[in-house]
This record gives C-alpha cells, sequence and structure tokens, in this order.
C-alpha cells in the first residue's frame, strides 16, 4: 500500500510541477476577430488596445515574453521581459493576477500593425506562446486641399471634379448624384478619384456626392456644380398663335431660362423690330423663378395696327435669345381661358379642355416649386 501511495505522489508531483506551460491569449480588447482566418485585434488608429496573456504551469525560472513579429521588414523584436518594457511610453506591462501579463498599446498607429506573441521560453529551440495580430484601421475623411469644392462654369468648358480621401485601409471613391441622376459619365455611380466631363452641359448641374468608404466607416462630401449659359426663350405650343376682337386686351406670355437668370433690364418685347414704349397700351411684367423667368405683355385696347408678330427677347451675360408670338384677331371677345383657329367657315372657338388646365396648373406649380 505504501509503494502504491508513493506512486499516486510521484504522479501529483510531476501533474503540479512538472507539465509544460499553457499559454493563451485572453480578454483582448477590442475582442478578438478572424480575418483571413488569423486571430486579429482590430483597432481604430489613435486608440489604445489590450491583450491579456494567462500562463499555466510556468516554471519559476521562465520569464514570460512579449514580442513583435513585423512581417514588412521580416523582424522579431522583443519588447518586454516579465513586466519590463523596451518602450514605456508604447508599451505598458501589468499584472492583474499572478498569472497574467497584460499587453496595453498606446495610441495605435498603422506602424503597429504586426504579429504580436507572448512567450514562456522551454529548452533549447521550443517555448509555448499564444498570438493576435493587429489590423488597425481609420474612418476615411475627405482632405480638402485635393477635392474639388462648388464651382460654377460655362456651358461647354471641360471640367474634372475631384476627389480625395485619407484613410486605413485606402477609402474607395464613389461618385453619385444627390435624388439620384443620371452621372455626365452614363450610369447612376462611378467608382473613381475624379469625374471627367469634356463639355459642360446645362443638365450636368447639381449636387454631385463623393463617398469615401472602408472597413471603419463612411464620409461623405457634396459639391454644387452650377452652369452659366445664354438664355433659352421659349413659348407653350398652345400660346405661340393667340386671338382677340378689336377693343379688348390680350396677354402674351414667354419663358426664358438662363443662368444667370436674365434681369428685368435684359427682357425686351418688340414688334417687327419697333420696342413697344407706350406704356398705357402696353404693360409688361416678369416673374422670376430659381431659374427662369416668365415674361407677360398685356396689350390694351386692341386695334387692326396690333395684330401681328410679337418678340420676346431675354439675354444674360452669356447671350441673348428670342421667340415669337403671334397676335390674330377674332370675330368676338377671347377670354384669357380660350383659343381661337382659323377655319375655312370664319374663326372658330377652341375651349380648353379639363386635362389642359389641368396640365397648365402642374406646369405652373412645378415652375413654383
Amino acid at each position: 500500500m505504501i509503494k502504491i501511495g508513493s506512486v499516486f505522489l510521484l504522479l501529483y508531483c510531476y501533474t503540479a510541477w512538472g507539465a509544460d506551460p499553457k499559454v493563451r491569449l485572453r480578454q483582448t480588447f477590442p475582442e478578438t476577430q478572424l480575418v483571413y482566418n488569423y486571430k486579429t485585434l482590430v483597432v481604430e488608429k489613435d486608440k489604445d488596445c489590450y491583450m491579456a496573456c494567462v500562463v499555466d504551469n510556468k516554471p519559476a525560472d521562465k520569464k514570460v515574453q512579449w514580442l513583435i513579429q513585423n512581417f514588412m521588414s521580416n523582424t522579431t523584436i522583443s519588447i518586454s521581459t516579465d513586466t519590463d518594457t523596451q518602450n514605456a511610453f508604447k508599451y505598458q506591462i501589468d499584472k492583474p493576477a499572478a498569472n497574467n501579463w497584460r499587453l496595453k498599446i498606446q495610441n495605435v498607429q498603422e506602424s503597429d500593425q504586426a504579429l504580436y506573441i507572448c512567450r514562456v521560453q522551454l529548452g533549447g529551440q521550443q517555448n509555448a506562446n499564444d498570438s493576435r495580430m493587429i489590423q488597425v484601421i481609420q474612418k476615411p475623411q475627405v482632405v480638402d486641399i485635393f477635392t474639388s469644392s462648388d464651382t460654377t462654369q460655362k456651358e461647354g468648358d471641360p471640367l474634372t471634379l475631384r476627389c480625395s480621401a485619407s484613410g486605413i485601409p485606402t477609402p474607395m471613391i464613389t461618385w453619385q448624384m444627390s435624388g439620384g441622376g443620371v452621372l455626365p459619365t452614363g450610369g447612376r455611380e462611378l467608382t473613381s478619384p475624379v469625374i471627367v466631363i469634356p463639355s459642360v452641359d446645362r443638365s450636368y448641374r447639381g449636387e454631385y456626392k463623393c463617398i469615401a468608404k472602408n472597413t471603419a466607416g463612411v464620409d461623405v462630401r457634396r459639391i454644387y456644380l452650377g452652369v452659366l449659359f445664354a438664355p433659352e426663350v421659349s413659348v407653350h405650343q398652345f400660346r405661340k398663335e393667340v386671338y382677340q376682337a378689336p377693343g379688348y386686351s390680350k396677354e402674351l406670355t414667354c419663358e426664358a431660362k438662363g443662368n444667370p437668370v436674365p434681369t428685368q433690364e435684359q427682357i425686351i418685347w418688340y414688334k417687327e423690330d419697333q420696342l413697344l414704349s407706350d406704356p398705357n397700351k402696353y404693360v409688361m411684367k416678369s416673374y422670376f423663378g430659381s431659374n427662369y423667368v416668365l415674361m407677360k405683355l398685356r396689350i390694351n385696347d386692341i386695334s387692326d395696327a396690333d395684330y401681328g408678330m410679337y418678340t420676346c427677347h431675354a439675354e444674360n451675360n452669356e447671350g441673348g435669345n428670342e421667340n415669337t408670338v403671334i397676335l390674330s384677331r377674332s370675330s368676338s371677345y377671347v377670354p384669357e381661358y380660350e383659343m381661337f383657329r382659323a377655319s375655312s367657315g370664319g374663326m372658330g372657338v377652341i375651349a380648353l379642355s379639363v386635362s389642359t388646365l389641368l396640365m397648365f396648373v402642374a406646369t405652373a406649380l412645378l415652375h413654383l416649386c
């Protein structure tokens, strides 16, 4: 019985003091995750991180070491032995428990990306260890000095919009139009740091979104493009020729779109190359929107001499344009909401339908928005 007891005692002693050390990394901050099959701490730049190394069965004459294996330089360096560190400003070691060596890496930078190893040296070349990769990330930030700002260009000029962003890993740059419109390059999205526009068109004006994105987050810069162009003067198809009887008044209407919007001084009405200067006979009014002006001319007390072609002209710093409206004679009074046309039997009335009136109202509301 004594011999059997001695054997159990020896086995116990071997288990307690002769077992190999076990090294395990626990309680990491941020939490460990698998990145490309490596146990990794993904750390935001300028933040701190922690790794607790728990060592069981450590021989009394052996020390716990923290090492860094840098894959870029293919070097391995020691950063601590027990609780002594080579760089106290960068690394700190504390012992929250007798078997716990916790490493704190302060103010993590991109240069800190490496494999961190907690190791206990055994005999010869053998050791017990556990390790973690550190991957550094940084949220994208659009760099003002290398990114376009709000701009206004002349129609027909070339333009390049640029967007640059810092971040780890390098952010991907994509472009979109606010509101989901089509980009000048075609499509609703472009992955590129630049948008090259060989010739600016008025339809390209609007707000462009530069979206910088990586695994750490997103940053967005909005760039407004304004386009300068000469006025485009138009007349609604139902208002190109209007009718009225002598002795009454009639209103003629044109619309001019341009950037900049023509001012009141840049709007002219004339008839057969003669400016309309009589304020009692001709009343001119203009209604201005964000990128257009509605031009109205009321002709009072119409006589035979007033029938004919009237020209509405608008201009801005980019040029000028014009269109025409014909005032024709009718046999009876025509309200503003009715139009006339000539027929084989004389003049006939064409009353506007409800759908046409609704179309006019919808157009007016769009201009007001």
